[in-house]
C-alpha cells in the first residue's frame, strides 16, 4: 500500500468520525407549582389512559383520577417507566423531556391535586 493510499485513508476517516457526535437530553426545570387539575391529569389522559383506564387496564395498573396516579407515582412504578431507556411508556415513544420534567415536579412539589 503505498503512502498517497494511507494518507488519503486516514483523512477519510477523520473526517467520517469528526461528524459523529452523542445525543444528550438537556434537564429541564419547572418553575412553577405544578398540581394535578392544572397539570398532570392532561399529561396522564393524553399518555396514559389510552391503556391504563377501566376494569381491564394494563398491566392491572389504573392511572384514573388523582389517586391512582398519586399512589403509582409515590410508589416509584410511573416515573421508573416513563424514563425507561429500554422499555419507556408509552408503548409508541418516550414523552417529551417537559413532560416528564412536569410529573417529576409535581412529585417534588408533594402532589398538590388542586
Amino acid at each position: 500500500m503505498n503512502k498517497t493510499t494511507l494518507l488519503l485513508g486516514t483523512i477519510f476517516l477523520v473526517f467520517s468520525f469528526s461528524s459523529c457526535s452523542t445525543a444528550t437530553i438537556e434537564k429541564v426545570i419547572i418553575t412553577e407549582s405544578v398540581t394535578y387539575d392544572a397539570d398532570v391529569s392532561i399529561i396522564i389522559s393524553n399518555n396514559c389512559l389510552p391503556c391504563h383506564a377501566g376494569t381491564f387496564a394494563s398491566a392491572g395498573l389504573n392511572l384514573e383520577g388523582y389517586a391512582n396516579v398519586r399512589s403509582a407515582t409515590e410508589n416509584g412504578n410511573l416515573l421508573a417507566r416513563i424514563n425507561s431507556v429500554s422499555n419507556p411508556m408509552p408503548q409508541n415513544g418516550q414523552m417529551a423531556p417537559v413532560l416528564i420534567a412536569t410529573l417529576e415536579q409535581w412529585a417534588i412539589d408533594g402532589y398538590i391535586e388542586n
